[in-house]
């Protein structure tokens, strides 16, 4: 009997080191995407609330006859060249203000990135 009892001890000793190691299981859920780094270590969302949200959205989506929307698809049709010209100089005839001076060129690079994703 006492064999028995050591016998069995000795096996749940090796099933609880068996179940210790190993590799590491599959991920159950999707790997979120890596996000962008910012030049400079530029807080672009920040950036964002702080100067675009107000006319933009918070969530990008626009403010109907004020600022279009500044999601990715929104965006798709202009280059990034396009996009920092107008964070930069302003759109003529709309509300749309230039940025030039109170935003460095590295900040507005951050913002360009952080409209694209």
């Amino acid at each position: 009997m006492r064999n028995l009892a050591v016998l069995s001890i000795i096996t749940i000793a090796a099933l609880a080191f068996a179940a210790c190691g190993g590799a590491e299981p599959a991920p159950t859920s999707p790997t979120t995407p890596s996000l962008p780094t910012f030049p400079a270590g530029i807080d672009a969302q920040l950036l964002y609330s702080t100067n675009c949200a107000a006319c933009h959205g918070t969530n990008r989506q626009g403010t109907p006859d004020i600022a279009p929307s500044l999601t990715p698809d929104s965006l798709a049709d202009q280059s990034d060249a396009e996009i920092r010209d107008i964070i930069t100089k302003g759109s003529p005839g709309t509300a749309m203000t230039g940025f030039e001076g109170r935003l460095s060129p590295e900040q507005i690079d951050a913002l360009i990135q952080f409209l694209r994703r």
